[in-house]
């Protein structure tokens, strides 16, 4: 997403997919996933990209929506924020990484 982008997006609630909004293929070892700018969007779901990159740029916020990230690595820049506390819409906490380091 990009710019001045506005969508409404929000993950099932039942079946193999319940919670994911974005789902990656685990063989797919390239590639990144890119939230950018001034989207005013509401995104509510877990984005899963287990093999790529997820970065949030700009001022991107997903708009009080719920999103909980999985992915190789994660890149926030500027003033990108995400709302990560989805219990009260029945999904699981996702566990903090085994190590977390800050790249310049």
């Amino acid at each position: 997403m990009n710019g001045n982008a506005t969508v409404k997006l929000s993950a099932p609630t039942s079946g193999t997919y319940s919670g994911v909004l974005f789902y990656g293929d685990r063989a797919n070892l390239a590639g990144s996933n890119t939230f950018n700018g001034t989207a005013d969007s509401l995104l509510t779901g877990a984005l899963y990209f287990p093999t790529q990159a997820v970065n949030y740029l700009g001022n991107f916020s997903g708009k009080g929506g719920c999103t909980q990230v999985v992915a190789s690595t994660v890149q926030w820049s500027g003033n990108a924020t995400v709302n990560q506390d989805c219990t009260s819409l029945g999904m699981r906490e996702i566990p903090a990484a085994q190590s977390v380091r800050l790249v310049e």
